[in-house]
């Protein structure tokens, strides 16, 4: 069976990952090039490390350091610092903080005998039948036929456009600043995430100290750091949460200009009934972009390539009903996803409704 994946973001990879175990033929076509994009933090909780494991990757990713630390607590602070509450850590839930680049490396390394196509733009022309392949076009016009396709190419997926299943985007109305320190800072033995009015701060503590910090607020789609006349994005996130108490200051001073990210965060307008159309399947935020209020989003990818891998498994031969194999991951997951997608949504709602 010969396989392309779409896109070589975190699910992209271990979507390769996992089926190159299964000893079938596996082709990653990414647009950008091999080196990083500039990362922030990823919490992962118990359900990622189901499906590394269904991957045939839980092994090493469970001697992949990472944070909380031993001895952090979750917490919950008033605008002021004032904790309003907290609880054992949420190391002691399953739940694992990571440096994206890091996790994005061990998936790289498991990639064993997995081609990659770098800088090289791959559209679905034919997305095929019981009885045709599906066709990839490439960027120089080449084209290719595939058993099988994994679109994992993101928020804004074309794929899910060229197979007539895009529902729109929908803005939450809240934009998100992150960002990562370049040297270690004392959080007070906590990490949590911060709720006040229309603006949220949260802090995840990283296993070598350095801490992952986000900053959500109610503003206006669109609107940028340039637009507001501000030299960068971590200026416009000081000045947003400059009444802030002090940790978060010193969190932001130590983060480089040039490592704060801020996106707008929209979600998929409506939940996708379907995840396939012909050969073609969709995985990750490309079958089910959400807000990232519930940290599903991996979580809900990496169940998605552990399903593939898992159905894929049962059917090593050459023409094999890939057909029914997708209308089977379908069933498996379009409703589950669902329903966290949904989900996601209100607690977005809860978390930055305006508060007196």
């Amino acid at each position: 069976m010969r396989i392309a994946i779409i896109g070589a973001g975190l699910v992209g990879l271990a979507a390769a990952a996992g089926l190159s175990r299964q000893g079938v033929q596996v082709e990653v076509f990414e647009r950008s090039g091999q080196e990083p994009p500039t990362g922030a933090g990823i919490s992962l909780f118990p359900n990622s490390r189901r499906a590394m494991h269904a991957l045939g990757l839980g092994e090493g990713f469970d001697r992949l350091p990472h944070g909380p630390l031993p001895g952090i607590r979750t917490a919950m602070r008033r605008r002021d610092g004032r904790i309003r509450f907290s609880a054992p850590a949420a190391r002691d839930r399953g739940v694992r903080m990571f440096h994206r680049n890091a996790l994005r490396e061990f998936l790289l390394d498991s990639c064993a005998g997995v081609t990659f196509h770098w800088g090289v733009t791959a559209s679905v022309t034919d997305d095929g039948d019981r009885l045709r392949r599906a066709q990839l076009t490439l960027g120089d016009g080449t084209t290719s036929s595939w058993d099988l396709v994994i679109a994992a190419d993101g928020l804004r997926s074309r794929t899910r456009s060229r197979l007539g299943l895009d529902p729109g985007l929908r803005y939450a109305g809240y934009t998100a600043w992150r960002g990562v320190t370049a040297v270690p800072i004392d959080t007070a033995g906590t990490a949590g995430e911060d709720w006040a009015g229309e603006q949220r701060f949260g802090t995840v503590p990283l296993e070598d100290g350095r801490v992952y910090w986000f900053a959500v607020s109610s503003r206006p789609v669109g609107e940028t750091a340039a637009s507001q006349g501000l030299a960068s994005e971590k200026d416009a996130v000081r000045r947003e949460f400059s009444g802030w108490y002090p940790t978060v200051r010193h969190l932001l001073e130590a983060t480089p200009d040039d490592a704060v990210l801020r996106h707008d965060i929209h979600d998929l307008a409506r939940p996708l009934r379907v995840f396939h159309r012909g050969r073609v399947a969709l995985a990750g935020d490309a079958a089910h972009a959400m807000t990232p209020d519930l940290g599903q989003g991996a979580g809900a990818g990496f169940e998605d390539a552990a399903a593939l891998s898992t159905l894929i498994a049962g059917v090593r031969r050459d023409g094999a009903d890939v057909i029914a194999l997708l209308e089977r991951y379908t069933a498996l997951r379009a409703r589950k996803a669902a329903r966290v997608l949904l989900a996601s949504r209100l607690m977005g709602k809860v978390a930055q409704r305006r508060r007196r």
